[in-house]
């Protein structure tokens, strides 16, 4: 656990000094992902893939996807459109909803934002066969869904 919260605080710090040259915080890089990534894909697909899509999605499914504060993503929503990375509109299905999309300005950052993630993930793979790290990958997915699963467990 110890070390997996090191590198979590490292990929935090890494990502918050990459981003700054950019007029972008964390948080508001971690949402730009999500967008990118809302047709479907995996983070380590996102990783791997660049793929076209505009990127609609409500805050609601960001919060659950990044498990961010409803306040928190609010801010940094609002600040995002302000920069003129994402527009809003009324969800279709759920007037009191927005649907937020990805501009342009945000669709020629994103080879920027994937070249920043791929450099990290260069960076922490350094030295370390495939072979482990297919184990390593596997270990951390079941890992992460005993996370989920446990705390799902507290809210029943």
């Amino acid at each position: 656990g110890r070390n997996i919260m090191v590198i979590d605080k490292y990929f935090k710090l890494y990502f918050r000094r990459m981003l700054k040259e950019y007029d972008l915080n964390s948080a508001e890089g971690m949402v730009l992902l999500a967008l990118f990534g809302s047709d479907g894909l995996t983070e380590k697909q996102i990783l791997t893939t660049i793929h076209s899509g505009t990127g609609a999605q409500t805050q609601e499914q960001i919060i659950r996807e990044l498990h961010y504060d409803k306040g928190v993503l609010t801010r940094t929503m609002q600040s995002l459109e302000e920069k003129g990375y994402v527009t809003r509109c009324k969800n279709l299905q759920d007037s009191r909803a927005y649907d937020f999309h990805l501009t342009e300005k945000a669709k020629e950052f994103r080879p920027k934002l994937m070249n920043i993630l791929s450099q990290w993930h260069t960076k922490m793979i350094e030295g370390i066969d495939q072979k482990t790290l297919d184990i390593l990958d596997q270990a951390l997915e079941t890992m992460t869904k005993n996370a989920i699963a446990a705390c799902d467990q507290m809210e029943e």
